[in-house]
């Protein structure tokens, strides 16, 4: 993971814009057969609609449909949250979260709702040091801080590897950036939240943490009884570094920092939650378990269940394929027959095994979240990308039987062409999943920081190849012959968003291509064919996940040459 200052520190401005304006696509020949879209831009300036802020947007933005009245959520990165009307566009209330004196409130990862309350986790900065980290909880009816949850700092202490000392939370050293998720549990008012941490820039000594916050607890006991359980990733109290960043050197790290965050999902009627985690020390015999996919259940006790007898000896750079398939609990990212290895052109990885590699070029499997699908078969399976371009078919019962890896994008980079930021991987998303015709699509956005790569979004299927299920690819968008292809999306685009619009039968997936101005797509699924495209006013926001609320698309965007951050607003509908 690599995450710079510049990213979060800007004066900006939310405006909500509207002169109402409709996008006429150009038809092919046989494009009347397609149900096309016109995006009208709404919420103007002129009409009185719009919202200042001092920060920019790097949560995404929440739709609550609780009350009376739907209300969307803006959550900056100046700790000021804003509840929006989405018929008008008109601010109905603000909170600023509460710091200490003469410091700073910073809100990266996206909050969750609960119950009619929305969770917000966030760090206090002190002369630009993060200090503390701290989590409350808002009332969205009220529009103010819930004074029945008194605010929670974050802290926690676990014993090291073979007890050998203690390694406790680093405010210094930590950094949220993953989404919070909820998980309601059965005779209780409310539930858990689960908050994962990793630090910005993979600057060391740093592990990667998850909180499990009883928010019953919380209101009854107080904070001394609100987190309930935490998990260490790597509990590890020597972590020496002799390079810039010591997840080269594939010590402590270990970050949960995916922008979507970990998911819950059930297995048997028990929830329970994938967790992926950032590049770092992987260790079996030391309970490391950074650059993995990790399946734990409420409560938060680990156990990879892997086979101490293949697993013995275990070398982190090169684990034994019986090892690694071994594990129920535990995956641990490989290359499947077929691929081709890791090899960047300038040579980087040329004396380094496939771990080394991903950990060499900040390819951390932490950096995308899972999605889990239900076969027509009825076998579950889960879809792991990669930040190196691959995307991982795993057995969802057991997390260690790979059946699949599938390289969507190639990896960053030519002789002639080198990689203008190679940190930046080739995937950093969640993928989506719909099904037609029974059968289920996964789509993943892609990228490519080079010219010479062909990128964007593309659609998988799940076929049958002697018993074991395996990717396959269905579509991709653009056309990767087609020019556009190399010019597009060149930067991590917003998270994908499958709709179907208004009286339309037809789903559409909507993703933003970054850029200058950027590009908002509307894409068919059943056959990757495009229905709209609209220019943005801004460059729209990396990893943003678009909201939407009765065909209006609410995309986060930043203005080009101020950096000022706004909320672009489109309404959809049929083109006649």
């Amino acid at each position: 993971m690599k995450l710079f200052a510049s990213r979060f520190a800007s004066t900006v401005t939310i405006t909500f814009f509207c002169a109402f304006f409709t996008y006429g696509i150009m038809l092919s020949a046989n494009a009347k057969k397609l149900e096309l879209f016109k995006l009208t831009q709404l919420f103007s300036a002129e009409a009185g609609s719009s919202l200042t802020i001092a920060d920019s947007i790097i949560a995404n933005p929440l739709l609550y449909e609780g009350l009376d009245k739907p209300v969307i959520i803006v959550p900056a990165s100046n700790g000021v949250i804003s509840f929006l009307d989405p018929d008008s566009g008109g601010k109905l209330g603000e909170v600023k979260l509460p710091t200490p004196i003469n410091q700073q409130a910073q809100l990266i990862a996206t909050p969750v709702l609960a119950e009619g309350k929305l969770i917000v986790v966030y760090q206090c900065l002190k002369e630009g040091v993060r200090d503390s980290h701290r989590m409350v909880v808002i009332d969205v009816t009220s529009h103010a801080v819930d004074k029945q949850f008194p605010v929670l700092t974050i802290t926690a202490e676990k014993a090291a590897e073979n007890g050998a000392g203690k390694i406790r939370f680093n405010s210094a050293t930590a950094f949220s950036h993953a989404a919070l998720k909820y998980l309601p549990r059965p005779l209780a008012t409310l539930g858990y939240v689960y908050a994962g941490f990793g630090n910005s820039g993979d600057v060391q000594p740093y592990h990667g943490w998850l909180f499990e916050v009883d928010l019953d607890a919380w209101l009854k006991q107080g904070v001394k009884q609100a987190i309930r359980n935490v998990l260490l990733t790597t509990p590890e109290t020597d972590c020496p570094v002799s390079m810039q960043y010591g997840t080269q050197e594939m010590i402590c790290g270990g970050g949960i920092w995916a922008p979507s965050g970990l998911q819950i999902t059930e297995q048997i009627g028990q929830p329970e939650l994938l967790i992926p985690t950032g590049n770092g020390q992987l260790d079996l015999a030391r309970h490391d378990y950074a650059n993995t996919l990790m399946r734990v259940q409420p409560g938060l006790q680990f156990d990879p269940q892997c086979d101490d007898n293949l697993c013995e000896n275990f070398n982190p750079s090169q684990p034994k394929e019986a090892c690694m398939a071994s594990c129920k609990n535990l995956f641990i990212p490989r290359l499947a027959t077929g691929n081709k290895p890791l090899k960047p052109a300038n040579g980087e990885c040329d004396d380094k095994t496939f771990a080394e590699c991903l950990a060499w070029l900040d390819y951390d499997l932490g950096a995308n979240s899972p999605a889990t699908v239900k076969l027509a078969n009825g076998q579950s399976v889960v879809v792991q990308p990669g930040k190196d371009g691959g995307v991982y078919l795993l057995d969802a019962e057991q997390l260690g039987k790979q059946y699949d890896r599938l390289e969507l994008v190639d990896v960053c980079g030519t002789a002639s062409d080198p990689c203008k930021a190679a940190w930046m991987g080739m995937i950093v998303t969640q993928p989506v999943v719909t099904y037609f015709e029974n059968q289920p699509i996964i789509i993943v956005a892609t990228f490519n920081p080079d010219k010479s790569h062909a990128a964007g979004v593309i659609a998988l299927k799940i076929a049958e190849n002697n018993g074991q299920p395996k990717l396959q690819r269905f579509w991709q968008f653009p056309n990767p012959n087609a020019p556009a292809a190399m010019q597009s999306f060149r930067s991590h685009p917003s998270q994908p968003l499958i709709t179907t619009p208004g009286k339309s039968k037809q789903p559409v997936v909507w993703v933003v291509d970054i850029n200058t101005h950027g590009t908002l797509y509307g894409i068919r699924v059943k056959d990757g064919r495009l229905v709209a495209k609209q220019q943005l006013q801004g460059a729209g926001r990396p990893d943003s996940a678009p909201v939407v609320y009765e065909d209006k698309l609410f995309l986060p965007s930043v203005m080009p040459d101020t950096n000022q951050a706004m909320l672009e607003v489109y309404q959809i509908n049929l083109a006649e």
